[in-house]
């Protein structure tokens, strides 16, 4: 830098300095200028109506079936999550806390649920996008008279094929209790909600149930991940680890009422470990109908079976 090209530079430092403050405060209003708004796409969710779905001020009765229908849209963000709670007094039970993918095309989806026996329960529905932007509805169900609990379908004592039976049957159809070879299966592949396997969990053996949506299925039964359709289905392991409910009591059940009482979906899993003999296991199918599986034996080893039988709301 020649000598007076440097002298001017030096002159103009205390001019620059004063502005600096200025150039700043600029800055800040240039960066405000660009709002929130703009910036975070805004979530949607709507409840579907018509006579198929459940209507915010409804009488519904205990036992009768609750449909929310849910209509959600991201706004260009694609939806990543859902949560629907039932509020009943005090108390307050997550009915569905999952991970959802849902892009331009937005969600749509119909929920079922069974009601209680509380005086009015108030239905909280939550979606959230990629942004996380997130939106709200939510509707209240009154007590309806009398009960309205249905019956059930008993099917077994059914046996399935563990991951390498090449015997037995591998995949159930727990709303038809009807059981797939992998020969027989193709054309059914949306109507199968159960696969079992063996392993060693921590180094204890376990027997367990699972469905053809959840993950490490695709491990023992690689053929699913091709299937054009894969169901999931709710087991409680919860109820099952701790067993809650008894063979005796499943037995005497003749209508839904424990079937829909039993099943606690706060501590469920597309998978459910330690399915030993004389377990109880209560489940939702991706229909929305709820069940309970007894479990008469299971294998130790991964070339052998289970032996279960299933009651499940017609």
């Amino acid at each position: 830098m020649k000598f007076c090209e440097l002298n001017n530079f030096l002159r103009l430092q205390p001019a620059f300095r004063l502005l600096q403050p200025v150039v700043f405060i600029l800055l800040l209003l240039a960066l405000s200028s660009c709002s929130t708004d703009e910036q975070i796409r805004k979530s949607s969710v709507i409840l579907k109506t018509g006579v198929a779905y459940t209507a915010d001020g409804d009488f519904v009765s205990p036992g009768s079936k609750i449909t929310l229908g849910v209509l959600a849209s991201g706004s260009g963000a694609p939806l990543t999550y859902i949560r629907i709670e039932r509020i009943t007094g005090n108390d307050t039970v997550v009915q569905v806390d999952m991970g959802i993918f849902a892009g331009k095309e937005g969600f749509d989806r119909d929920f079922t649920f069974s009601r209680s026996q509380a005086e009015v329960e108030y239905w909280d529905v939550l979606v959230m996008n990629a942004d996380r932007d997130i939106a709200t509805t939510s509707l209240r169900v009154n007590r309806g008279e009398g009960m309205d609990y249905g019956p059930v379908n008993h099917y077994g004592p059914l046996e399935i094929g563990l991951q390498s039976n090449n015997t037995l049957p591998r995949y159930l159809d727990l709303n038809t209790g009807t059981l797939y070879h992998a020969s027989t299966v193709g054309g059914h592949e949306q109507d199968i909600d159960l696969v079992a396997y063996f392993y060693l969990t921590s180094g204890l053996p376990s027997p367990t149930l699972t469905c053809p949506a959840y993950t490490s299925a695709l491990g023992y039964y690689p053929a699913m991940g091709a299937w054009p359709v894969r169901n999931s289905t709710l087991f409680d392991y919860y109820t099952s680890d701790n067993q809650l409910v008894s063979t005796a009591q499943f037995d005497a059940a003749v209508n839904d009422s424990l079937l829909v009482s039993a099943y606690n979906p706060a501590k469920v899993s597309g998978n459910c470990k330690f399915a030993f003999p004389g377990r109880v296991i209560p489940f939702k199918t991706q229909e929305g109908k709820y069940g309970m599986i007894r479990i008469n034996s299971a294998s130790l080893e991964e070339s052998g079976s289970i032996s279960m039988e299933i009651k499940i709301q017609q």
